[in-house]
């Protein structure tokens, strides 16, 4: 054979053996291409699906969270309510006739423990009201031990009284009465305003 043939029979096998290099390199290629575009829209699709449920789950925190304010702004208008009914009925305590102010006041003294007497400090309004024939009719039912001594005008006092005894203080003020029995009727109080 010679030298041209064999020549051509190499080019040709060579060109052969590229072409097949080239094809299976070309087929690993398009595989690798394939595996390629498989794991990215798997990841994709995965990032989506985590990106999805992440905003599912702040959706349903800011819901839960604005529900929650929601029914906190509700609670604390209704408190405001609760708090409006005992401020009027303080200024309705405040503004009664003096005599049955007087009673009033003369009961809160009555129902206090035997031994309980000290001085009266009340409002400067009231303190002309409580002193003289008013303490001496009081203290005619007390025992000895709980008469009330004097009647000292505080300013901090807004209605009612607070017997101050040698080691003790008892708070008898509207305010303070109108606090124990909030806490005690907020529920009653709360279901008569708002059926809840």
């Amino acid at each position: 054979m010679s030298f041209e043939k064999v020549e051509a029979v190499i080019f040709a096998e060579a060109e052969a053996e590229a072409r097949r290099i080239l094809d299976k390199a070309r087929e690993e290629r398009e595989a690798l291409l394939e595996q390629f575009r498989d794991t990215c829209t798997r990841t994709f699709e995965d990032d989506i699906r985590r990106a999805q449920a992440a905003e599912d789950t702040e959706t349903a925190r800011q819901i839960g969270l604005a529900r929650h304010e929601g029914r906190l702004e509700v609670l604390h208008a209704k408190n405001r309510m609760i708090d409006e009914v005992f401020l009027m009925a303080a200024e309705k305590i405040r503004s009664l006739p003096a005599k049955d102010y007087l009673e009033m006041i003369a009961f809160w003294l009555k129902v206090l423990p035997a031994e309980v007497g000290g001085t009266l400090k009340v409002s400067p309004g009231d303190a002309e009201l409580l002193s003289g024939a008013f303490l001496e009719e009081v203290n005619t039912v007390r025992h000895r031990s709980g008469k009330f001594t004097a009647v000292v005008s505080d300013r901090r006092i807004n209605g009612g009284f607070v017997v101050e005894g040698a080691d003790f203080s008892v708070d008898s003020t509207i305010d303070s009465k109108l606090k124990e029995l909030r806490e005690t009727l907020a529920g009653d109080i709360a279901r008569e305003l708002f059926g809840s």
